[in-house]
């Protein structure tokens, strides 16, 4: 009996021990859909890293064309920018807003509806929030930016799931 009782206890010990211990940490994006995006997003980045080599400390509208709102900006911080924020802020890849074969066309409506929204963004930031005197203090000054609506959706207010048809639903379209 006395054997039998060691041995239950040595076997709870082993079991115990090894639910209590830690899994290794994974370094995979809780949403499948990010892993997927950031290949795409770096591939694509990748691509036109290529293109401008030599030419990344040069500013953005003298090594892109139809460059708008990153005048006065280095073309590696765009690259940057596009590929770490906005994409990632908007849970997209470079093609919802571009033709990956012609980066400077006008074709996607996107490209137009992102500089409204970085319009929007300073407008917020620079005329509202900076004039609200009991929020934006000398040692805080809060702003926005893409994330604080988007939140890894490209339409805000709208999660995936809740768009008949739309990314996420069972038949939908993939984020792009």
């Amino acid at each position: 009996m006395k054997k039998w009782i060691t041995a239950l206890f040595a076997i709870t010990a082993v079991v115990s021990l090894v639910a209590l211990t830690p899994s290794p940490v994974s370094t995979k994006s809780a949403d499948p859909r990010e892993d997927s995006l950031a290949a795409d997003r770096a591939k694509y980045a990748k691509m036109v890293k290529e293109a401008i080599a030599g030419k990344e400390k040069a500013n953005a509208e003298d090594v892109f064309k139809n460059i708008k709102i990153f005048k006065g900006r280095p073309a590696e911080q765009v690259i940057g920018i596009m590929e770490n924020g906005w994409s990632k802020a908007l849970g997209v890849s470079c093609n919802h807003c571009h033709d990956v074969k012609d980066w400077a066309s006008e074709s996607k409506n996107d490209h137009a509806i992102a500089r409204d929204m970085v319009a929007m963004v300073g407008k917020i930031n620079d005329d509202l929030i900076a004039t609200m005197p009991s929020y934006s203090t000398k040692e805080r000054k809060p702003r926005i930016g893409c994330t604080t609506c988007h939140r890894g959706e490209s339409h805000p207010g709208r999660p995936n799931g809740a768009r008949p048809g739309g990314p996420g639903a069972p038949g939908g379209p993939p984020r792009n």
